[in-house]
Order: C-alpha cells, then structure tokens, then sequence
C-alpha cells in the first residue's frame, strides 16, 4: 500500500514517468523512467518520436520526512524531423517538473525561491541546510534572479520617497501604494528625470504624497502635472525644528547660560579622570570648529569642506553658524518610580520617620511596586546620624554627607534639573497647554532675557498650532509675521512653503501620510543588510516587492 501510494504521487507530481525503484539508504533515491511517445522540439515545435539516445538525469528534489531526497531519471534524445531545422537532436522536454539544464526539479527550486525573498543568501543557506536542501548563498541569490519581474498594477494614490543603497552616497526611490501599503516600484536613483519618466507611464495617477525635496518635485510637475501633490505633514514640522534650531544654535552657549541661571542645580562632583576626557573632547571638538572656520575663510564651500574633513554636511554647516563649540552637557535623568511618592515621603521624613521599612510598608498601601533598595537608598542620602540596625562595623561609614550631591526633588515632587538646549528645544515645541507650572516659568524667564528665543518661540508655537488644527486659512498670516522676523532660517523656511503652498494646504485638509512610506523605507533596510553588500539592484527590487 505505501508503494502504491508512493507511485501515484510520484505519478501525479512528475507526469510522463514511470516509477521503478525506490532506494532509502542516507537519503531516499527515486529511480524513474521516461514513457513519453513523443516530444517537441524547442526550435521548430515539431513533434517527433524518433529516439536518437538515452541519458540519465541526477536532480535533487524536496526532502521527505527530514531526509534528502534525489530524482534518477532515464531520459532520452529524440531527432528532430523537419529538414529546415537547425537542431537535428534535442533532448525530451518535460510539460511539468522539470525543466532544461537545472539539476532541481520545480518545485525544490520554487521553494528555493522563496526562502530566498524572505531571508535572502546567507540566512536562507542556513535555513535550506537544516531542511536538508544543501545549497550554497551564491546559489540562493541566483535562485531569486530566476523570478520572473514583478509589475503590480499602479493605483491612483501613492507615496514617494528615498533611500540609500549606500548612505551618504547612492539613493533610490521608492513609490508605495498608500491605500495598501504596499510598494509597487522602485527606482535606480532619486533624479527628477526618472521619477518624470516613470510618471508619464502612468498618467492615471491623481495624487502623490512627497517630502520637501525639490528633486521630487520637479519630476512630479513634469511626470504628472494634473495630479495633486501633497506634503508630508512630519516632514514639515521637522523642517519647523531645524529652522528653530539654528538661529538658537547661534547663541548657544549664552542661551544655556540663561537656562542654567534660573534652574540653578549644580550637576554632581566628576572625578579626575572625567575631568580630564571632558577637556580632551571639547579640544578635539574645538580643534575641528577651526579646522572647518580655516577652510572656509580659503574659500572652500561645505560640500568640499565635509568631504576632505570626512564631516556630515551638517555638522559643518553647524560650526560655520556657532559662535563656538556647544559644551559638553551632562545627559537627563528620567523620573525614577519615586517620584509620585515623593510628597508622601517629603513630609513623613519632615515628621522624623527616620525607619526605611516602615517607609515602604506605608508606600506599599499607595501602590508602590519598587523595591525596598530604592526606600533604603533614598533615605541614606538623607540620613545625619546610622540607623539603629546599622552593623557595628559600618557604623563609621553608614553616613556619607556631601559625598554624593542631595536629591534635586522638592516637596512638590517635581525635579529641579538644569535645563540643557535639547530641553529647551523640546520646551518651545511641545504644546504649551501641557506643559508643568515650572516649564512655563522657567519659558517665560528666558524669553524675557533672549529675543531671538522669543520671537523663535512664538512663531515656531503658532506653525505647530496651525498643523495640529489643520488651519489652512492662518498660513498667510504666519507667512508675513516669519518673512518680517529678522531670522533668516525662519524668512527661508517662510519662502519655502509659500513656493509650495498648494500642496502645504492639500496636507492640512486630505487625510494621507507618508507614514506607510516610511514603514516601507525601513524594511528596505533590514533586507538590503540581509544581502551583505551582494544584491544588484534587479534582485534588491525583486526581494522588496515579493516580500511586501
């Protein structure tokens, strides 16, 4: 019976054959015969049943039951009968199967296939061993190059965007249907010309979801004028950011003066060793500021001066606006799990409660799920005379006043730390209506003392409110106050949106985001790290849209 069931299957997969044997040693050896009267030839299609020789064919197929399993075929040549053929022997083709010149049968290279869409050379070879499939990743990525390509039909919405097949130096484009966020092409570069050649194919296309980028932009206006351009919402309020960003970065070492000076916490003792890596960035970072300052009086423009320096463009254009170095700050502390409990032990320890446990039996009836260390370490720090169960050993050191710096939380519970410019930027951005009683004082300070924060602040907070309500009918009137500002970051931000205020206002009405893009862009990454620097481009576009 197994036999037989063995047969029909083999039967039923491989037409045209005629099951002889089959060996199970270390792996299972089907042995198989041809039994097709006749065959046509591939040149002329004439069929012919005239045998001209026997050959046997050795193909690895698809492991059965965890053991690797290999096709002996007895095939044959046949002579083609047509007398203006140029092929006189052919060798038997095969409807289903098989397939000329490949020692895999179809379906082991269809799973090949796949394995490699989805995990690419290397993984996928590891995986194919442990299923008894041993291939090579060479063998894996040509696998993939035999897929045929891939045409998905192109819907009426899309997204556009890039990405680095070699970052800094080579971009793509990727174009998503934003309706099924899915990718449907993907372009060699970023260039106007290819996206507007690429447009003009498609001329059903009514709206396209985009970036700033003024490359983008004229390809959409020369591939697709009709269509409906849209800015991505994110896009435009991190362009908001950086215009807020530089004209502050300018002054940066007085404003985090300003900031430092009205929430006065001294940050804790650094030891020597500290102090002195401290010293040594701020003279490297220094170093550089005038490395780039000397390029620039000599003439050299910032695109020359990041690549002989090998410096983000950024960070050049950052030294050539500041007046120095931004300082080295010490990074924030987020609130600890105290910190709602903080009154509650503020005034406890204010009545003498001097005992850690009682502290967290009595913390534990508010909620508390934090440890006792985290009581017991807190009132350390408070402690002038040792505990009573303090060991006598370490009565002498169980008190260490003005070794660490006091707690910078008050009563109210809230933290007093010095505000670094990250901060304030994030201040300036966030809704106002949010922000703690102590923010807004210390906003407030600082603006009183700095103008450029003040006029930076009010305009950046009246962009965000006009995004966050979509109120399209207020961007004149923001245009005019930020032209009429004296920054030049926020007069160029100004002038660039008003170029592109048609699509600014299709962004605050329709509903799409370039999200889904952004998604796409990132898997983009994981698959291109997948291949190790071995994917053409053919094969990286095949593995995006067959595993999206």
């Amino acid at each position: 019976m197994e036999n037989e069931a063995l047969t029909a299957l083999f039967l039923t997969q491989l037409p045209g054959f005629r099951l002889d044997t089959v060996q199970v040693e270390e792996t299972v050896a089907v042995v198989a015969t041809s039994i097709q009267a006749t065959s046509a030839c591939p040149t002329c299609g004439l069929s012919s049943a005239r045998i001209h020789s026997r050959y046997r064919r050795h193909l690895s197929d698809l492991p059965a039951c965890g053991t690797a399993v290999t096709l002996e075929l007895a095939v044959r040549r046949f002579v083609c009968t047509e007398p203006l053929c140029r092929r006189q022997i052919f060798c038997e083709r095969f409807v289903d199967g098989l397939m000329p010149s490949v020692r895999r049968s179809r379906r082991a290279l269809a799973t090949i296939q796949q394995v490699s869409v989805v995990l690419g050379g290397n993984a996928g070879a590891a995986l194919l061993k442990q299923m008894q499939c041993r291939v090579s990743a060479s063998t894996v990525l040509r696998a993939a190059r035999l897929l045929p390509p891939i045409v998905r039909p192109v819907p009426e919405i899309i997204g556009v965007d890039d990405f680095a097949f070699r970052r800094g130096h080579v971009d793509g484009t990727v174009i998503v249907d934003l309706t099924t966020r899915r990718p449907i092409e993907r372009l060699a570069d970023r260039s106007a010309s290819t996206l507007a050649a690429w447009l003009k194919q498609h001329p059903h296309i009514q709206l396209i979801r985009r970036d700033r980028s003024l490359d983008y932009e004229q390809g959409m206006c020369e591939g697709a004028p009709t269509a409906q351009q849209v800015l991505d919402r994110w896009h435009v309020l991190k362009n908001c950011r950086e215009a807020l960003e530089r004209p502050l970065a300018r002054d940066r070492t007085a404003i985090v003066e300003i900031c430092q000076a009205q929430v006065p916490v001294p940050p804790p003792p650094r030891s020597h060793s500290e102090q002195v890596r401290r010293r040594e960035r701020q003279q490297a970072r220094q170093q550089v500021v005038d490395q780039v300052h000397a390029l620039s009086s000599g003439g050299r423009s910032q695109r020359a001066i990041s690549r002989t320096l090998h410096l983000s463009r950024g960070r050049v254009r950052a030294a050539l606006t500041a007046k120095m170095p931004p300082p080295l700050g010490r990074q924030q502390r987020r609130p600890g799990i105290l910190a709602p409990f903080l009154p509650s032990l503020q005034h406890r320890f204010a009545q003498g409660e001097r005992n850690a446990g009682q502290l967290l039996r009595e913390m534990r009836q508010q909620g508390f799920s934090g440890s006792r260390k985290r009581v017991a370490h807190w009132m350390q720090m408070r402690r002038t005379i040792p505990a009573k169960t303090t060991p006598g050993p370490y009565v002498a050191t169980a008190v260490k006043s003005g070794s660490r710096p006091p707690s910078t939380h008050t009563v109210s519970g809230t933290s007093e730390r010095a505000w670094t410019f990250q901060h304030l930027i994030w201040v300036m951005l966030r809704d106002q209506t949010k922000l703690d009683t102590q923010d807004q004082q210390v906003l407030a300070a600082i603006k009183a003392r700095s103008e450029v924060v003040s006029c930076a602040h009010d305009l950046t907070q009246a962009f965000t409110r006009l995004m966050r309500e979509r109120q399209s009918q207020a961007l004149e009137p923001w245009f005019q106050s930020a032209k009429t500002s004296g920054l030049p970051e926020f007069v160029t931000f100004a002038r660039g949106l008003e170029r592109d205020v048609i699509a600014l206002k299709a962004a605050l009405v329709l509903r799409w985001s370039n999200g889904p893009v952004e998604g796409i862009v990132n898997n983009i990454k994981l698959i291109k790290r997948q291949a190790y620097g071995r994917a053409s481009f053919q094969l990286l576009r095949q593995r995006v849209l067959m595993a999206m």
